[in-house]
C-alpha cells in the first residue's frame, strides 16, 4: 500500500509539528477571545458597576499571557538554528503575508465601519473610506482597529529577524541568559518602576527599545533548552503573575488616589509588567513540559485545528464583538449575566472560526490567514 501525495504531506506536517506549540496557541487563541470579550463588555455595559468592572478587568488581565505566548512560539520557531530563514525568505514570504493582511483587513474594517455607521454605499463615498483606510494603516487617525497592532509588531519582528538570528546563533547559554536579563531589566523592571514612581526618566536607562524582543528570545531560549524552567518554578511564576494581575487590577479600580490608580493602570494593562512576563514564561515552560511526543487523540486534533485558524480568528473576532456590543447594543448582563457573556464569547469564537474556515477555501486569502 502506497501513500497518496496528500497523505505524505499530512504525515510530514504531523512529524514536523511541535505538539505543545499547537496546544499553547489553541489555548492562547481562546484566551485572546475571552480577553477582548471582557474588555468590550466592561467598557460598554459595566462602567457604573464597580464590582462587575473588577471581575471583568481581572479576568481580562489574567489572559494577558496569551499574546506573549504567540510571540514566544514565533521566537522559538524563527530563531531555531535548524530552520533555514534568510533575508530572501523574510522579504519573499513572511513580510508580504503580514503586509497583505494589514491592508486587506484594514480595508475590510473600514468598509464595515462605513456600512454600519455611514449607511451610505455611494461608490465615491465608499472609495473615500477605503482610501483613508489604506492611508491610516501608517497613521494614528483611528481607522485601523486597535487589535491590528499585533500585525505591526510581527512586521517589526520579521524585519529584525536576520539580526536576531545572528545573536542566537552566536550566543552561548551564559550570553543568552545575560541578554534575557538585560531585556527584562530594561523593558520590564525599570519601565514598571518609572511608571509606578511617575518619572518620565530615571538617571539610569538601558536603551533597548520595547519589551517584545524579550518574548521572542525567551521563547527560543526555553524551547531550545538553553534556559530550563522546571514545573515547580513554572507554577510559581504563573501564581506570582496571577497574584500581580489580581492585586493591581483591584487596587487601581478601588483606590481613592487617582494619580496612583492611573500609574498602576499603566502597569497592569501593559505587556511589560513584570508579573505578565513571569506568567507568560511560566505558561510556556509548563506547556513544553507536557509534550512527551505522544498525541492525545481528540485534544491534539482539536488543538491543531484551532492552531491552523488562530490568525484568522484573531483578526475576525473583533468584528463579531463590535457587531454584538456596539451595533446591536446587546447587554449580556441584562439577559442572564455572566452566563450570557460566556455564551457571547463562545459565539464570537465559533463564528470567527467558521468564517476563517470558509475563507481558507478562497485561493488568495487562504495563504494569508
Amino acid at each position: 500500500m502506497t501513500l497518496s501525495h496528500s497523505d505524505m504531506v499530512k504525515d510530514a506536517e504531523k512529524k514536523s509539528r511541535v505538539l505543545y506549540f499547537s496546544r499553547l496557541k489553541a489555548l492562547a487563541c481562546i484566551a485572546v477571545v475571552v480577553l477582548h470579550g471582557c474588555y468590550m463588555a466592561g467598557g460598554a455595559f459595566a462602567r457604573d458597576n464597580i464590582q462587575r468592572m473588577t471581575v471583568l478587568f481581572t479576568v481580562r488581565n489574567l489572559m494577558y499571557w496569551a499574546v506573549p505566548a504567540f510571540m514566544m512560539v514565533s521566537g522559538a520557531l524563527m530563531l531555531d538554528e535548524k530552520r533555514k530563514t534568510d533575508i530572501k525568505k523574510v522579504f519573499g514570504k513572511y513580510l508580504p503575508r503580514m503586509l497583505i493582511a494589514l491592508f486587506a483587513f484594514g480595508i475590510i474594517f473600514a468598509v464595515y465601519d462605513h456600512a454600519v455607521y455611514q449607511k451610505d454605499f455611494v461608490p465615491s463615498h465608499l472609495w473615500e473610506g477605503v482610501r483613508h483606510a489604506v492611508f491610516d494603516t501608517f497613521t494614528e487617525n483611528g481607522m485601523s482597529w486597535s487589535h491590528t497592532w499585533y500585525l505591526y509588531l510581527m512586521i517589526s519582528f520579521y524585519l529584525m529577524l536576520p539580526v536576531y538570528r545572528i545573536i542566537t546563533r552566536s550566543a552561548d547559554k551564559k550570553e543568552l541568559m545575560y541578554l534575557l536579563g538585560v531585556l527584562f531589566a530594561a523593558n520590564s523592571a525599570i519601565t514598571a518602576a518609572k511608571t509606578a514612581l511617575g518619572c518620565n526618566t530615571l538617571v539610569f536607562s538601558i536603551f533597548t527599545g520595547t519589551i517584545f524582543p524579550l518574548f521572542f528570545f525567551l521563547g527560543y531560549a526555553i524551547h531550545s533548552g538553553k534556559v530550563k524552567i522546571g514545573n515547580v518554578l513554572s507554577i510559581v511564576f504563573i501564581l506570582i503573575g496571577a497574584a500581580g494581575m489580581i492585586i493591581m487590577t483591584y487596587y487601581r479600580l478601588h483606590t481613592d488616589d487617582p494619580v496612583m490608580a492611573d500609574r498602576i493602570k499603566n502597569i497592569a494593562d501593559q505587556y511589560f509588567a513584570p508579573h505578565t512576563v513571569l506568567a507568560s514564561a511560566g505558561v510556556f515552560a509548563l506547556f513544553k513540559s507536557t509534550d512527551k511526543g505522544k498525541e492525545i487523540p481528540v485534544l491534539d486534533k482539536l488543538a491543531a485545528e484551532i492552531d491552523k485558524c488562530s490568525f484568522g480568528i484573531y483578526l475576525i473576532h473583533m468584528v463579531v464583538y463590535k457587531h454584538i456590543f456596539a451595533v446591536m447594543k446587546f447587554d449580556p448582563f441584562a439577559h442572564g449575566g455572566a452566563g450570557m457573556l460566556i455564551l457571547v464569547m463562545l459565539a464570537a469564537f465559533i463564528i470567527s472560526y467558521a468564517i476563517t474556515r470558509v475563507l481558507k477555501f478562497v485561493p488568495f486569502i487562504k495563504n494569508i490567514i
